[in-house]
């Protein structure tokens, strides 16, 4: 048993190390448990054969987010604008994707005049269910699915519609660094203020009755704190009692653990790839590739269905499948996402997959869905999701506080996570 920490946090992703900065710094004693063995969480960048690190994780900064935006600059780092065209690819032929979607106009029109909420599909069917409305039913529902990694039969109507009319669909930018410099900032940060970092550590039981709230670890070591502020995904904490992640509560919780159920929680596959050119902007490939200038994205209808570059003119795209898609390919082993990943861009480039092999140089899968301590990508709403998430952000007891993406504003982002972290930081400070 080692002796009592102020407060323990049990994640070290973006939520749990910013909340860790800020309580070290008004004196705190902070120690963070992390099952991996790095900080960040799901901000994770792969080096391995690739001429320069990848992200598997989050890579956008979707719309105008200002505490993002604030901690890049705290951190001394730049953003910039995510630039490149959209392109679509259908039935074998590319086109830019500059036209608005048919019946855009009247999906808008009926998003705005609804007047209670309810699941998407639920929506779509009520008012997009006639033969001529089913390729505009198709593409939202791939929308919602892509995007969101959501499932389109649960997703909440008004969530999807204040995401699709305000600023996130039309402005990306990018980290110069990725991510991982903001992660690789805080943990810097809480190190020089005194946090204890304990990686490779499994949290098993959170005992938080009576004082003080132990927490028990998977290597038979104990920590006892007066509060504990648990971050971890919602996967780990619907986990299955087998699971690796799997986390126990004494006493139990069944009013948060079924709230939990009302959040919506989606996998993601996502692939790398680096080419020995941008032969989709290389004349000397005209013959072989589609020339795609300024390339930024292409939609296409394969099993992975969303690609972008991480700029025009560089030999770098990426595979996405959120939704039903992944849920559908999660149980594949990372060679068979691999090889279905080069069909799925063969066809949608309509290129032989031979050529396209001739030009690899590297490649990653992420597999998130399956990841063992995530069990998922990111949380996005359901119509029950804003009750749910008031139960959950509930302290027990003074004691044990939930925080981390799936119950800030912006869905399913770091500056949802960011936006938890502040509002635990809150409730810490007024229950003193």
């Amino acid at each position: 048993m080692k002796e009592p920490t102020d407060i323990l946090i049990i994640g070290a992703g973006i939520c749990g190390l910013y909340a860790a900065k800020e309580l070290s710094a008004r004196g705190k004693t902070v120690m963070l448990l992390e099952a991996r063995t790095e900080t960040g969480g799901r901000i994770r960048t792969i080096t391995g054969d690739f001429s320069h690190p990848v992200a598997s994780g989050p890579e956008f900064i979707h719309g105008d987010l200002p505490l993002t935006k604030a901690l890049i600059r705290e951190a001394n780092g730049k953003f910039y604008e995510q630039d490149g065209k959209f392109y679509r690819s259908k039935n074998g032929k590319i086109s830019k994707s500059e036209e608005m979607i048919a019946g855009w106009d009247r999906l808008i029109k009926e998003l705005k005049a609804l007047k209670k909420d309810l699941p998407l599909m639920e929506f779509l069917d009520t008012h997009f269910n006639s033969k001529a409305d089913q390729e505009l039913k198709a593409a939202v529902i791939n929308m919602a699915e892509g995007f969101d990694a959501a499932d389109a039969s649960r997703i909440s109507t008004f969530a999807v519609r204040d995401e699709w009319t305000g600023d996130s669909m039309e402005l990306s930018y990018r980290i110069e660094g990725g991510y991982s410099m903001l992660a690789d900032y805080l943990t810097a940060e809480c190190k020089k203020q005194g946090c204890i970092f304990l990686l490779g550590t499994t949290v098993k039981e959170i005992n938080w009755k009576p004082e003080p709230v132990f927490v028990h670890c998977g290597d038979g070591r104990s920590y006892s704190s007066e509060q504990v502020v648990v971050t971890v995904p919602v996967g780990v904490l619907l986990s299955e009692e087998t699971a690796q992640c799997h986390i126990s509560f004494s006493p139990d919780i069944p009013e948060r653990m079924k709230a939990l159920t009302q959040l919506g929680f989606g996998p993601v596959i996502k692939i790398n790839l680096e080419f020995s050119s941008a032969f989709w902007a290389d004349p000397a490939h005209k013959n072989s590739a589609p020339q795609l200038l300024d390339l930024g994205f292409l939609l296409s209808e394969s099993e992975i269905p969303v690609w972008w570059t991480q700029a025009p003119d560089a030999p770098f795209l990426t595979g996405w499948a959120g939704g039903s898609r992944a849920e559908k390919l999660k149980g594949l082993s990372d060679k068979e996402l691999f090889e279905k990943a080069m069909a799925a861009l063969s066809e949608a480039m309509n290129t032989p997959v031979e050529f396209l092999y001739s030009q690899l140089k590297a490649h990653s899968v992420s597999n998130w869905g399956i990841d063992p301590f995530t069990l998922g990508a990111y949380c996005y709403e359901t119509p029950t999701t804003p009750k749910a998430k008031l139960i959950i952000g509930e302290p027990l007891e003074n004691k044990v506080f939930f925080a981390g993406e799936a119950l800030g504003e912006s869905t399913g982002t770091v500056e949802a996570a960011l936006e938890s972290a502040v509002r635990v930081l809150e409730n810490l400070n007024s229950q003193k």
